[in-house]
């Protein structure tokens, strides 16, 4: 059954028409082409560039949804079924046509303070106070406990870390058990013991010899 169910999805996917795409990708501020714009097709990996005139041509199938991004401007999103429903042209011969318009978008750059220097050895001096991390200053911000904390918290295990901790475990499980047992004489405490026990065994037993001598 589920074959068939399979077989079915496959044929309807089959049947589905593809559409040849064209279109140009416009200022919304200005009217002018944009050149170079990204244009993909969301969650797939199809996708194009447009021309240095704006121009893109793409084949697309109903259901995508395209994503348009360039420098500058805010990211735009053209929905096919949408524009199929409101498509007044013909569409039995497999082309269509749009127009997309992007808005410009704000770029904030970081404050920049300018300040005169009168003279050359003023900008000398100037230079040479400008505070300027070493190489070993930056590699100990980088190995810092807050940052090796923050990225054992926030950084997805590396699987082949993960495998190698895993067979290393088990390695050392695997040694540990077929080690030999440790014989008490090896034992510095277990030996100072045995020898104490040994002089006073022999201790007493030359006490006993004298004293039978000494009974005689």
């Amino acid at each position: 059954m589920s074959r068939f169910l399979l077989l079915g999805v496959g044929l309807i996917w089959a049947q589905e028409p593809i559409y040849q795409l064209s279109g140009m990708v416009l200022s919304a501020t200005t009217g002018e082409p944009i050149p170079f714009v990204s244009v993909r097709v969301g969650r797939t990996r199809r996708g194009t560039v447009a021309n240095a005139e704006g121009f893109y041509s793409l084949p697309v199938v109903r259901g995508d949804t395209l994503y348009f991004s360039a420098l500058g401007y805010k990211r735009g999103r053209f929905i096919l079924n949408e524009y199929l429903t409101a498509y007044q042209g013909d569409t039995s011969t497999g082309y269509l046509y749009a127009v997309h318009y992007l808005v410009e978008d704000t770029i904030e750059l970081p404050t920049v303070r300018i300040s005169a220097i009168r003279t050359p050895e003023e900008l000398k001096t100037a230079l040479l106070n400008v505070p300027l991390e070493t190489q070993t200053q930056v590699a100990r911000d980088n190995v810092s406990p807050e940052i090796l904390a923050y990225f054992l918290q926030n950084l997805p295990a590396d699987p082949q870390e993960r495998l190698k901790v895993a067979e290393q475990r088990y390695r050392d499980l695997y040694y540990n058990r077929t080690l030999r047992p440790v014989y008490p004489i090896l034992d510095p405490i277990a030996a100072y013991r045995l020898v104490r026990y040994l002089t006073e065994k022999a201790q007493i037993k030359r006490e006993k010899i004298y004293d039978y001598w000494t009974d005689d």
